[in-house]
């Protein structure tokens, strides 16, 4: 006489798991729909973080350009200054500059003895792309003026 074992069989199920071989559709439904919300957030995360980069971008590369002309143009001095746009070139072929100066009023600044002798400077610097998207700076320059002997 054989001595005979029986092994369990896991394809049937046992006394505790009768009729519970599986997921249920709506258990598998309601799994997809949790998925698809977290995908929906994390697109939207990363879109919205590729767009925020893209205006730090633009803030930094139009400060940078709208400080080196606003140095240009301070180089011009008080006389040589005078309104004007134009672009920054094949270097930055997406940005342009305008330029606008006034002479100040006696009103505007204050004093009587100052009258014509200060220019305030006005740069703007836009993005093709995006009329909205600018970086403006004003300046003012003081006439140069010598003593009298």
């Amino acid at each position: 006489m054989s001595a005979r074992t029986t092994r369990p069989c896991f394809c049937e199920p046992g006394p505790g798991l009768l009729g519970r071989a599986g997921f249920t559709l709506l258990e598998v439904m309601i799994a997809v729909g949790i998925i698809a919300i977290a995908l929906v957030t994390l697109l939207g995360a990363q879109s919205q973080s590729v767009s925020i980069a893209a205006a730090a971008r633009f803030d930094t590369t139009a400060a940078l350009l709208a400080q080196g002309k606003m140095a240009e143009l301070c180089v011009q001095g008080f006389e040589g200054v005078s309104d004007g746009e134009g672009d920054f070139g094949e270097d930055y072929p997406g940005f342009t500059w305008k330029v606008e100066v006034r002479e100040l009023t006696v009103d505007e600044i204050g004093l009587e003895g100052l009258a014509g002798m200060l220019k305030a400077v006005d740069l703007v610097v836009r993005s093709r792309d995006d009329e909205e998207r600018a970086c403006a700076l004003r300046t003012f320059l003081l006439k140069d003026f010598q003593a009298a002997p």
